[in-house]
């Protein structure tokens, strides 16, 4: 192709010598958006390291009618087709929020996906940078799929490490094509794993400790007629205690909107703990198990055997993995002696508890590269640093082509 081909320039271009056609075309219809779902596990099928998601979860992240995102801010998806076949995506969106530490008039992009050509990543990037510049963004981060508390960052190290949920995966060429498109890193964000086989799980002496400071303080776990409002109470205590944390961004009981069958009816009680002292919450910790287990071998789109199996699995499965997903104390506490022990007992309690449900290994994610506090926690408890996903940003052009007002059908 093209190799020549101009950032500020349409996004149609012939290479004659080679006899292709390269276009960006918006995702507008349903097709369109089943195509733009598909997309990554056609493309990295036959790469090591790639474990496809299920189309129905994938639906639930992007799909307008069921995303959470998309009820309080707006996307545009487009596919890159060289003659007509499929060889990448992009999408571009925004919000009323700008996460903490990002700069005004900063336009969001995500679900970058290509083939290992420079032109295509140019092609795609070019159209979702003209759209944001259209809207009155002068800068572009991400990718976030479709913002920061859903899958933030591309993953630049660990794309050999097992699949996780609620983790974006990429493969290795990409991060090079964004540095030479421009892109400058912004923020790092990583997970850290601990091998519950290999060691023992450290002695809870973290709850004793802080019993004997606080007498008031106690640990319990949602049950089924509890769980919508303690949902909200999680919400709440995370958003406290991330609220001026780089990267933040508040996380609404509908962002976790599908959590609550997961929990009632795959995960023990145990992997969502609430701290009060005297009643009132004070720190929340939410484990997810990683449903890659039950995805295994059976592709995006299972056919009615596949989701017979999967349903089989469900009922039958004891996860070995999981990653903690949500974790927060409250802002009053931080940088007390209270808070960092809270802090250290939900660690505590979490890792003892999915070491007796027989889990061989946990995730921590996503963790800031410069959150010390929680970083030391880790390794206290000898989890190690396995997955970073980077977040990328630049300038936008100063003069956008027309906006693409082309919406995705409903």
């Amino acid at each position: 192709m093209n190799r020549a081909m101009k950032m500020g320039v349409d996004c149609k271009v012939r290479a004659k010598a080679e006899n292709i056609m390269l276009t960006v075309d918006t995702a507008s219809t349903r097709q369109d958006l089943r195509e733009f779902i598909d997309i990554p596990s056609k493309l990295y099928a036959d790469i090591l390291g790639f474990q496809p998601p299920l189309a129905a979860d994938r639906a639930m992240l992007l799909d307008p009618k069921q995303s959470a995102f998309c009820k309080r801010g707006t996307a545009r998806y487009w596919i890159a087709r060289a003659n007509g076949k499929a060889v990448g995506r992009i999408s571009a969106q925004f919000s009323q929020y700008i996460p903490v530490g990002v700069e005004p008039k900063s336009g969001m992009f995500g679900c970058l996906d290509a083939i290992d050509d420079a032109e295509v990543l140019a092609a795609l990037i070019a159209k979702a940078g003209q759209w944001l510049a259209a809207q009155g963004f002068e800068k572009m981060f991400g990718p976030c799929s479709l913002d920061m508390n859903d899958e933030p960052g591309m993953l630049i190290a660990g794309a050999d490490q097992p699949a996780m949920t609620m983790c974006p995966w990429h493969p290795p060429y990409l991060a090079g094509h964004m540095e030479k498109l421009g892109f400058a890193k912004l923020h790092d964000l990583h997970n850290w794993r601990l091998d519950l086989t290999r060691r023992p799980p450290a002695p809870q002496s973290a709850r004793h400790r802080l019993a004997n400071r606080v007498p008031s303080l106690t640990v319990r776990h949602p049950t089924r007629k509890t769980y919508a409002r303690d949902i909200e109470i999680l919400c709440q205590v995370y958003n406290d205690g991330w609220q001026d944390n780089w990267g933040f961004v508040p996380l609404a009981p509908e962002d976790l909107a599908g959590l609550d069958q997961l929990m009632m009816w795959m995960v023990p009680r145990e992997a969502f703990k609430i701290v009060e002292i005297n009643g009132e919450p004070v720190g929340v910790m939410l484990l997810v198990p990683n449903l890659f287990e039950l995805t295994q071998g059976l592709g995006p789109r299972p056919g009615p055997l596949g989701w017979t199996k999967l349903l089989w699995r469900a009922a039958t499965h004891r996860f070995r993995s999981g990653r903690i997903i949500v974790t927060g104390v409250r802002h009053r506490l931080r940088g007390t002696m209270v808070g960092a022990a809270i802090a250290a007992l939900l660690v505590d309690e979490l890792v003892a508890g999915h070491s007796a449900l027989k889990g061989e290994w946990v995730e921590a994610g996503w963790v800031l590269e410069d959150n010390r506090a929680l970083i030391q926690i880790l390794e206290r408890y000898q989890f190690t640093r396995n997955k970073t996903f980077r977040i990328y940003n630049r300038a936008l052009a100063t003069a956008p082509s027309p906006e693409d007002t082309k919406e995705l059908a409903a």
